[in-house]
């Protein structure tokens, strides 16, 4: 089974065998610009049974990508060098008010953090952030009556 993985900002395929049933749970894009983070997010997202259709290293490339590939699900980090997470938010909230955008921050600021809020991202999630509560919070927007403890 190939799935696509984010290295040096580049996607490459990888094979990982499963021994169950494949089954999408949607697509993804990821916006951050420590390649270490989109790499280990998009090797488990990818076991997980969700695609990853792509990864930006900064809020420009996210709505550029997000333009492309209409992605089920956004998940960005707000500080990023050039175009921040913000802006990322913000455009791809005018693409898709009804996108599903999770945000990984490390960020304290109470202006930025009430920015987010008014730009309606669905979620905001504190860095570091356990990898298996941000794939339970996905497969949650799934299957919206099973309960996740997050």
């Amino acid at each position: 089974m190939n799935f696509n993985v984010c290295y040096k900002n580049n996607m490459q395929k990888i094979n990982v065998y499963k021994n169950k049933q494949h089954s999408m749970n949607g697509s993804v894009l990821l916006v951050d610009d420590d390649e270490a983070i989109l790499g280990l997010l998009s090797e488990y997202l990818a076991l997980e049974d969700f695609e990853v259709v792509g990864c930006g290293t900064n809020g420009l490339e996210g709505v550029n990508l997000y333009a492309q590939y209409k992605p089920n699900f956004v998940i960005m980090d707000i500080g990023m060098p050039n175009y921040d997470g913000v802006y990322g938010l913000e455009h791809i909230k005018k693409i898709n008010p009804d996108s599903i955008v999770i945000i990984l921050t490390g960020n304290n600021d109470k202006l930025i953090t009430q920015k987010i809020i008014q730009l309606k991202a669905t979620k905001i999630l504190e860095k570091p952030y356990p990898v298996e509560k941000l794939v339970s919070i996905l497969k949650s927007f799934n299957n919206p009556l099973e309960i996740h403890a997050v």
